[in-house]
């Protein structure tokens, strides 16, 4: 993208965003510049190489990624993005090394700088017209299908959990048969979603690539923006992944991706509003019985 087209989010969360899918040698650039902005950038692009252990030619290739005419744009924006985050707590002296002797109180205020930063820019940069065109979709759909495996089906039955408590006939598929099979069944005016932090997982493309073919519209939630399962969805919703020490790649990856449920589910929501209020009360009357009510307090008794 050029470079007038930057988000508004900043080139720091572009950086993290597009961080799993970079080179090595370009990710390490990324990561130096993440880890200190204003000093990453306070001297020469040759310096900014020395520092990362890298090469100029990484350097630039980054300036491509990102989209900017050179390394001088970059470091201007990268000093504008740093200036205008200072004033926040989450992003003062983090680390996101957690070593074995940090004291619980550290680890607490890394994790909870690292989750915050994941759900604000994947928030910053969801595409929002994708977002509500699939709640539209899912709302007026005859079945909606949702495709993960291993970790990444968590989310999925995240998913399903959410959509059918407000009367969505939606299944969660976590095996490649089952998923495929699912998957033939589907027609235009269906709904397919899939779910992988890379992008990469061949059964999760091949069920996603499945609905497809029978017609039904399709979407990926990926970190991968340029994956092969965001090539093979009409819409692509991608999460932002912060690691720390033990939180690495797919771990990470949960709550960003958590947020983005959680958004498609609102948004549905909002799409049916009299069927969702009306199905929120049926079902929890339907288990008010099954839950314990508290006692009454005793007399004299606060």
């Amino acid at each position: 993208m050029p470079a007038s087209s930057l988000r508004s989010s900043g080139v720091l969360t572009d950086l993290r965003r597009l961080r799993p899918e970079l080179p090595a040698s370009v990710r390490k650039v990324a990561d130096t510049v993440l880890a200190d902005p204003a000093g990453a950038v306070a001297g020469t692009l040759q310096e900014l190489a020395v520092t990362s252990g890298t090469s100029p030619s990484a350097v630039s290739r980054l300036c491509r990624r990102l989209g900017v005419d050179g390394y001088p744009t970059l470091r201007l924006a990268v000093i504008a993005d740093a200036a205008a985050g200072t004033g926040s707590p989450w992003e003062l002296d983090i680390s996101r090394t957690i070593s074995p002797t940090d004291p619980l109180e550290d680890v607490a205020r890394t994790l909870g700088a690292a989750q915050t930063y994941a759900v604000m820019d994947t928030l910053a940069g969801l595409d929002l017209d994708a977002v509500r065109a699939l709640a539209d979709a899912i709302a007026a759909a005859r079945r909606v299908q949702l495709y993960a495996v291993s970790g990444s089906a968590v989310m999925t039955m995240e998913l399903q959990l959410r959509l059918h408590r407000i009367g969505v006939p939606t299944w969660s598929f976590t095996d490649v048969h089952e998923g495929l099979t699912g998957a033939a069944l589907l027609e235009p005016g269906d709904v397919a979603i899939a779910v992988s932090f890379t992008g990469e997982t061949v059964e999760t493309v091949e069920m996603l690539r499945t609905a497809a073919e029978r017609g039904a519209l399709t979407a990926a939630v990926t970190g991968g923006a340029e994956s092969t399962l965001a090539r093979a969805a009409d819409h692509v919703l991608v999460t932002v992944t912060e690691e720390t020490t033990f939180r690495e790649g797919p771990l990470a990856a949960r709550f960003s991706e958590l947020t983005v449920v959680e958004l498609l589910y609102l948004a549905v929501s909002q799409a049916s509003v009299a069927r969702t209020t009306e199905l929120l009360d049926r079902t929890a009357h339907a288990v008010r019985s099954h839950q314990r009510r508290r006692p009454a307090p005793r007399p004299g008794r606060a």
